[in-house]
C-alpha cells in the first residue's frame, strides 16, 4: 500500500494534501489504470487519520474523474493521465517576440506628447466616475456605445468639423481594427474596396485580413485619382482628404465634389472618410470635413481620440449615413461596443467639464511650437540647400524632399548609422511607386522634446553631410 506523508502543521487541510498526493501518484504512474484503491477504512488505519478525511479526498478525485466507484466493490483508477505537472514544455512554434530597435531620436508619426497628457485631471475624473456613476452602469452594455458619450461626440463634430450627426448615427469602437471589421461585415465582403497608395498600410492589411477584395488607388496632386478609382471598379473607398497620410495633400473642393458625385452614381457606393488628425491645422481656416459637404449621405465618417489625447485609450468612432443605421442594427446589433463603459463615461465627463477643449487648445499651441522649432533647426542646418519642405500646414507630420543623387533607402540607412530613425515615403507605398527615387522623408515630431530635436538635426547633418 502506498504511503502518503501528511503534514498536520500545514495550512492545507489533510484531505487536500491527500487528494494532491494521490493525483500526483496517478500522474507519475505509481497508480496504474484500473488499479484498485485502498478502502477508506484500510487507508485511514494506515495513515492514522479519519475515514471522513479519506472520503473527502476520494470524493474530490471522483468529481474530477481521476477515479471511479463501483458499488460494493471499491474505488479504481480511471485512466493513465498525463497531467501538466508531468508534461515536458514544448517550445511554441513560429512565435517570435517582437524586437524594437532603439534609436537616439525617432521621428515617428503615430505618437502624441506623453509629457502633456492631463494625467491628474483624468485620474480625478476616473475616481469620480467610479464612485458616482459606476454603480448604475455596471450592467450596462450598448451596441453603439454609451448614449451620453455619443451625444458629446456629436457636439464636438458639429463644433470642430461642421458635421451634423445625431448620437443615433455614431458607433464607438476600439480603433480602426474594430470599426473596419464592422464596416466590411455591414457593407459586404462581395464589394471592392479601394485604399490610397501611399497610405497608412495597416488599413490595407485589415481589409485583406477581413476577407474583402481591396485595390490600391494612386494619388495625383489633388489626392486620390478618380480616374483610377473608376477603372478599378471600386464600390467603397477609404480616403484621408483633409490631410492625406503620408503625403500631406489636402484634397481641394473640386475633387471632393467629384468624389461625392462618384459615390452618388450607385446605391452601393460609399466613401469612408478617415479624418485622423484634422484637429491640428496651423495656418488658414480649418478644412471642412468631406462629411460636412455630403448632401447625398454617402460618407461614413471615422475619427478617434488617438491624436488629440492618446493612442493607448483605444477610443474611435464612426458616423453612419442614416440609411445604414437599420442595416447595422438588424445585422450587427448583437455586437457590444468594444470600448469599456467606464472609459466612455470618463471621456464623456472630461468633455462635459470643458477639459477636452482646453487640452486640445493647449496641444495645438504645443505642436505648433514643436513644428516651428524643428523646421527652424532644419532650415538653419548645413542641409538647408538640399531640402524642400511640404505639408507642414497641418497634422503632426510633414515631408521633406531631398535634393541628392542618393536613393531614399540610402538616406534612411545613413541616418540609422548615426542612431536616428527617419521614415522614407517609399515605406508607405503598398505597390511599388513609379518613381523609385522619390527621395522624400516623412518627419513626425509630436513626442520629441526640443533637446531631442536639436540632437536629431545635429546627427542628421552628420549622416547626410556628403549627399
Amino acid at each position: 500500500m502506498l504511503t502518503f506523508f501528511l503534514d498536520k502543521q500545514s495550512d492545507s487541510s489533510l484531505y487536500e494534501q491527500l487528494y494532491e498526493q494521490i493525483k500526483l501518484a496517478i500522474a507519475e504512474g505509481k497508480l496504474k489504470k484500473n488499479e484498485k484503491m485502498p478502502s477508506k477504512r484500510k487507508l485511514a488505519n494506515h495513515l492514522k487519520i479519519s475515514q471522513t478525511t479519506i472520503e473527502s479526498a476520494y470524493n474530490q478525485l471522483l468529481a474530477e474523474g481521476y477515479i471511479n466507484s463501483i458499488a460494493k466493490v471499491g474505488y479504481f483508477v480511471t485512466t493513465d493521465l498525463e497531467l501538466l505537472s508531468n508534461r515536458k514544455h514544448l517550445p511554441i512554434q513560429g512565435y517570435e517576440k517582437i524586437k524594437h530597435d532603439e534609436f537616439l531620436v525617432d521621428f515617428k508619426t503615430n505618437q502624441v506628447d506623453s509629457e502633456s497628457f492631463p494625467y491628474e485631471k483624468f485620474a480625478k475624473i476616473e475616481r469620480d466616475v467610479i464612485l458616482d456613476n459606476l454603480k448604475n452602469n455596471l450592467n450596462r452594455g450598448e451596441s453603439f456605445g454609451v448614449y451620453e458619450f455619443r451625444k458629446k461626440i456629436s457636439e464636438i463634430l458639429f463644433s470642430y468639423r461642421g458635421i451634423k450627426a445625431s448620437a443615433e448615427q455614431i458607433i464607438v469602437g476600439s480603433g480602426s481594427e474594430h470599426l473596419i471589421l464592422l464596416l466590411t461585415l455591414m457593407l459586404g465582403r462581395d464589394k471592392i474596396y479601394g485604399v490610397e497608395d501611399p497610405s497608412y498600410i495597416k488599413n490595407y492589411l485589415l481589409y485583406q485580413a477581413y476577407g474583402v477584395k481591396v485595390k490600391t488607388i494612386p494619388l495625383d496632386e489633388e489626392g486620390i485619382s478618380l480616374d483610377e478609382l473608376m477603372k478599378q471598379k471600386c464600390d467603397v473607398v477609404h480616403v484621408t482628404p483633409s490631410h492625406q497620410f503620408p503625403s500631406g495633400i489636402v484634397t481641394p473642393i473640386k475633387r471632393r465634389m467629384e468624389l461625392l458625385r462618384w459615390a452618388n452614381e450607385n446605391n452601393n457606393r460609399y466613401i469612408i472618410e478617415d479624418d485622423y488628425d484634422s484637429e491640428f491645422r496651423f495656418s488658414g481656416n480649418p478644412i471642412p470635413a468631406l462629411k460636412s459637404l455630403d448632401k447625398f449621405d454617402k460618407v461614413i465618417y471615422m475619427n478617434s481620440f488617438s491624436k488629440t489625447l492618446a493612442p493607448a485609450l483605444r477610443i474611435s468612432f464612426m458616423v453612419l449615413p442614416a440609411n445604414l443605421i437599420k442595416v447595422y442594427q438588424d445585422n450587427l446589433g448583437f455586437f457590444s461596443s468594444s470600448v469599456p463603459t467606464t472609459n466612455q463615461l470618463i471621456l464623456e465627463r472630461f468633455i462635459a467639464l470643458g477639459e477636452y477643449e482646453k487640452h486640445l487648445n493647449r496641444m495645438k499651441n504645443n505642436y505648433k511650437q514643436k513644428r516651428d522649432y524643428l523646421l527652424k533647426l532644419l532650415l538653419e542646418s548645413d542641409l538647408k540647400s538640399n531640402l524642400v519642405i511640404r505639408g507642414e500646414e497641418a497634422g503632426l507630420h510633414f515631408l521633406i524632399k531631398i535634393k541628392t543623387d542618393y536613393l531614399e533607402n540610402d538616406l534612411v540607412e545613413m541616418a540609422k548609422d548615426k542612431g536616428l530613425r527617419v521614415y522614407g515615403l517609399y515605406e508607405y507605398f503598398i505597390g511599388k511607386p513609379t518613381d523609385e527615387g522619390v527621395k522624400t522623408i516623412v518627419f513626425g515630431y509630436s513626442n520629441l522634446s526640443f533637446e531631442q530635436m536639436q540632437e536629431g538635426v545635429k546627427l542628421l547633418s552628420l549622416a547626410w553631410k556628403n549627399i
